[in-house]
């Protein structure tokens, strides 16, 4: 008999739901109604701009050379698209807020702070952004049929306030990250929501996820004999990978380093305030979007690292002045504390296209059917500067973009282009039909060589 179709979303809502949905398969039968894997769009945010010197690539289109601040991502070259002559011109003029926030306020919505109370450097009069920003306007244009219309993560963010936030629901709708890798796994792969009761609902919720992980167990064995070698492989890996991620947060083998851990929830808790575990954090954190994306638990994700004007202290790279205060330490020891800060942020990028590469999609991969943008909210950290900001996609969106070059808008006497037309450029290039996005007097078409 011909088995019948399962649709992506029918999974979705059945058993796998409550753990984890297969990931994108090559058979019929898990495509459903869909002839081909969908796009996604990952925003990464790191804070406190860059040093432009040793960030912008050498040479121009196909032929050339990742900077020293790029190359952790060299192994991704073909699948790059570094950008330079890019600028903010949409905030660049405002009188509302220090640079630091109007750049996170405009850096997904293409538009100008509200007039506020928030404090942001020497700045009293910062309020939230005036508009959707790009993964929501998405969302809300796209419908993806996915569980999570989209997913907000962030990394020890901490400010709450206009320099905490990249994501808007609408002018002064700011959205907040989930900073709780715990919190996240249990709300994209956990079989139930604890509540009160301490020790006894979090055994409870381990056996029943741990009931869950069995019937998962069994109906991809009853799935492998149906499914091709590949597909066999990619179940195989994909069941690893989220069990590796439960591992983790319960603190056994093969987990990562607890040290100053808090509170007996899901085993050993990481204490996610102390700055020395940021790197345990962010690897859960990005392993979580990763799983999700190839579950199609939702289609748009954003990470967040930190904040803007960030403070944060690096104990794990041997620094001890905070993040901002080494950004404007303008002698030779400072470019250099800085660039090993800068230099970590590409490495966990890299860590995080390895994850979306390892996924295989037909003959693409997740990270293929992806378009990744770099972003911060500021370009050259010693000028507070909002033009030629350092902006970096990876992937190609399903195909839509042209990776493996560096494009210059300066270069030959070129002008500047406007960060706006990026994000109409990536909205068009994931499926909608917008002509303009944010600001209209700063929008005026998608941008050149890119597609």
């Amino acid at each position: 008999m011909r088995p019948r179709l399962i649709s992506r979303r029918r999974l979705l809502q059945g058993s796998l739901a409550a753990t984890a949905a297969i990931p994108l398969l090559n058979a019929e039968w898990a495509r459903g109604d869909e002839s081909s894997a969908p796009k996604r769009f990952v925003v990464f945010y790191t804070p406190n701009g860059t040093l432009e010197s040793s960030w912008m690539p050498r040479g121009s289109g196909n032929n050339y050379t990742l900077s020293p601040l790029l190359q952790p991502l060299e192994p991704f070259k073909a699948k790059l698209i570094p950008l330079r002559g890019v600028n903010m011109d949409v905030v660049v003029n405002s009188n509302i807020g220090s640079e630091h926030a109007r750049g996170i306020g405009g850096l997904l919505t293409g538009r100008a702070l509200l007039r506020g109370n928030f404090r942001s450097f020497n700045s009293n009069n910062a309020g939230w952004s005036s508009g959707i920003s790009l993964d929501q306007h998405l969302a809300n244009t796209l419908k993806p049929p996915t569980l999570f219309r989209t997913l907000e993560l962030g990394v020890q963010v901490r400010d709450a306030e206009v320099r905490g936030r990249i994501c808007y629901a609408g002018p002064d709708q700011p959205i907040p990250p989930r900073e709780d890798p715990y919190d996240t796994f249990q709300q994209l792969f956990g079989a139930a929501t604890p509540g009160p009761g301490g020790a006894d609902a979090m055994d409870r919720l381990r056996a029943q996820r741990r009931t869950v992980f069995d019937i998962l167990g069994e109906e991809i064995a009853a799935v492998r004999p149906r499914v091709g070698a590949e597909d066999r492989i990619k179940l195989d890996a994909h069941m690893q990978s989220i069990r590796d991620i439960e591992q983790r947060l319960a603190g056994g083998s093969g987990g990562v380093e607890t040290a100053g851990c808090t509170g007996p929830a899901l085993g050993e808790r990481i204490n996610l305030a102390d700055d020395a575990n940021m790197p345990a954090i962010g690897k859960l954190q990005m392993d979580m979007a990763a799983a999700a994306l190839a579950c199609d638990l939702t289609r748009i994700v954003t990470i967040q690292w930190s904040y803007a004007e960030s403070e944060h202290l690096y104990p794990f790279l041997d620094l001890r002045g905070n993040h901002h205060a080494i950004s404007h330490q303008w002698d030779t020891e400072g470019k250099a504390q800085y660039s090993k800060i800068h230099t970590w942020f590409a490495e966990q990028l890299a860590y995080l296209l390895g994850k979306l590469d390892s996924y295989t999609e037909g003959d693409r991969t997740l990270l293929d059917n992806t378009v990744v943008l770099w972003v911060t909210e500021i370009g050259e950290s010693t000028q507070h500067a909002l033009t030629n900001m350092p902006f970096l996609l990876a992937g190609s969106a399903g195909g839509v973009f042209r990776t493996g070059r560096f494009v210059d808008y300066l270069a030959n006497g070129g002008r500047p282009r406007q960060h706006n037309d990026l994000l109409l450029t990536l909205a068009n290039a994931l499926g909608t039909n917008d002509t303009t996005f944010g600001d209209p007097n700063y929008c005026t078409g998608t941008l050149p060589d890119l597609t």
